[in-house]
């Protein structure tokens, strides 16, 4: 498949992941479709768009192919706490997120502003060194959402907190969104891949790193 998207080791490929997996890589780190039939409405209030859903989240089946045919590589896997967590899972990380998520959808007062993160496959051995909860330095996620048009947000300064327990070598995001992972990637001068199904993510992403990145750069999606 010729790439959507190629420079600086950095490559983008439009396409289903299950049509181009498994790939030689040293670790994947992605932001799959939860499986939690995800769409939202206009909320005024918050100033947010209506969207009519990710690709492919009605169930965790995309996800877990994925994680099937790339069993034997390290693996980041965002995910929800309200859907079927994925298979054979080393450790669950938290990752604690700013004060304006989680407003909506909570019924019991307390803010839904936590997320699980997989630690799957063969991870190397090492002693304690990090924090399991993990935060980000960005203040929030709801302007970035908007402007990227992605809902499920994530900072960049994040990902590269991730990507720097990682294991050295190519990065493949096999849901890559608008492109955090490749953008947190390049910050670690790292080769990445990154598969998206829906083509205005690719753009996105291509657009972003096409753009020169600063190091106070905090602009992100999923």
């Amino acid at each position: 498949m010729r790439p959507y998207y190629e420079h600086g080791g950095i490559t983008i490929y439009h396409g289903d992941c299950r049509d181009l997996l498994p790939w030689s890589c040293a670790v994947v780190v992605t932001d799959p479709p939860y499986g939690i039939n995800w769409s939202r409405g206009v909320h005024a209030a918050r100033q947010s768009k209506a969207h009519s859903g990710i690709a492919g989240d009605a169930d965790t089946s995309a996800r877990d192919w994925m994680l099937a045919v790339m069993r034997d590589t390290p693996a980041v896997v965002f995910g929800s706490f309200y859907a079927p967590f994925p298979a054979e899972v080393r450790q669950v990380l938290v990752w604690a997120k700013p004060s304006d998520a989680g407003v909506v959808g909570s019924t019991t007062g307390y803010r839904r502003d936590s997320e699980p993160v997989f630690l799957i496959g063969p991870w190397p051995p090492r002693s304690v060194r990090w924090s399991g909860i993990l935060r980000s330095s960005h203040g929030g996620i709801a302007a970035i959402a908007t402007e990227t048009g992605h809902p499920h947000t994530k900072p960049v300064d994040l990902l590269r907190q991730l990507l720097g327990a990682c294991p050295e070598g190519v990065v493949l995001d096999p849901f890559m969104g608008s492109g955090t992972t490749l953008v947190a990637a390049k910050f670690h001068g790292r080769q990445a891949i990154g598969i998206e199904i829906e083509e205005r993510y690719c753009e996105i992403a291509a657009r972003r790193l096409a753009q020169e990145v600063l190091p106070l750069d905090f602009s992100a999606t999923a």
